[in-house]
């Protein structure tokens, strides 16, 4: 008698795109997105880096850390942020302060829902744009 046939290229396919969906979201956790950052933001790590996106009054600030979570720099460093909601796309202009890029949000832009892209290098290095769901789901403060 047998209990089980070999696999059809079907039941391939689901395995093979639970296996990366499963493999993707382990990765994601192991750095550190499941819970807030150092400064109470979400963090995203789009490179050799992580991003670190925290809302403030009006407007956010995005800190560029290292692997270890620490260490913000804005030397040789840039911050480029769109969002994207109801069907249109708001390019938010970054100016870097001492230890995080400001990013005020422009009239008639809420974080309440849509996407956030953060376009960032730090200290020279490059990386891929980092996506967060809006609302955040961490807010510092």
């Amino acid at each position: 008698m047998r209990w089980f046939s070999s696999p059809t290229p079907r039941m391939a396919s689901a395995v093979l795109a639970s296996s990366v969906l499963l493999a993707g979201t382990t990765a994601a956790l192991a750095h550190g997105e499941a819970e807030p950052g150092p400064h109470g933001g979400e963090i995203r790590m789009p490179g050799a880096f992580h991003t670190e996106v925290v809302a403030a009054s009006g407007a956010l600030r995005v800190y560029l850390l290292d692997m270890q979570f620490e260490n913000p720099q804005t030397a040789e460093s840039s911050v480029e942020v769109t969002v994207r909601q109801q069907g249109e796309t708001h390019r938010v202009e970054c100016t870097a302060a001492e230890r995080a890029f400001r990013c005020p949000l422009p009239d008639g832009v809420s974080l309440n829902a849509g996407a956030l892209e953060v376009s960032a290098v730090r200290g020279g290095g490059q990386s891929w744009d980092a996506e967060y769901s809006l609302p955040l789901a961490f807010s510092g403060g």
